[in-house]
């Protein structure tokens, strides 16, 4: 996750979109870089981690966080961001309607960051056992963990691609594309 928040290259005062920010575990890292001047807007379905996540913006005392309660193909804020997260966040990638949802409210440059499960090569079943006993635990969506980042790679350019973890992890991060589309 760390990594993944480093390649969104932050500054003091950008405007900061946490994709399905669950508990808000991500916060603290997307704060430490925008500083008060800057902008975070935290988005989850479930209200259950919104509440963790509210609890933790109040323990906090930041006051430049916003969270919205709704999917992400669905959600709606005013802002323009400069950068969005997507830290374990196999879902929402899946789903283009999604993806072109939040990115029409990108600002030109602005950019994306993926992490999360992925599989592993073929012939590392083992592996590959580990892999989906999390994915069934975790996802709704159990397809596209070979490349978890396809449909991310249809709206950014200059997609970059790590794996770690004995090729179980990923992180991706590039541009987003100026009207949501490279």
């Amino acid at each position: 996750q760390l990594e993944a928040v480093s390649a969104l290259r932050l500054n003091p005062g950008d405007v900061a979109v946490d994709v399905a920010c669950g508990t808000g575990s991500n916060f603290t890292l997307i704060e430490q870089r925008i500083g008060d001047a800057g902008f975070l807007i935290g988005i989850d379905l479930s209200p259950e981690m919104l509440q963790q996540a509210h609890a933790c913006v109040v323990a906090h005392g930041w006051t430049n966080v916003s969270l919205i309660n709704a999917s992400a193909e669905e959600a709606q804020f005013r802002e323009k961001a400069d950068a969005f997260l997507f830290s374990f966040a196999h879902d929402v990638l899946q789903s283009t309607r999604a993806l072109f949802n939040l990115f029409q409210r990108a600002k030109p440059g602005a950019r994306a960051a993926a992490c999360g499960l992925k599989c592993a090569p073929w012939w590392n079943f083992p592996l590959n056992y580990f892999v989906y006993q999390i994915a069934w635990q975790y996802h709704t969506k159990h397809d596209g963990l070979s490349e978890p980042w396809k449909h991310l790679a249809q709206f950014t350019s200059n997609l970059e691609v790590r794996v770690r973890a004995l090729e179980t992890i990923y992180v991706a991060y590039g541009i987003v594309g100026v009207d949501g589309r490279t």
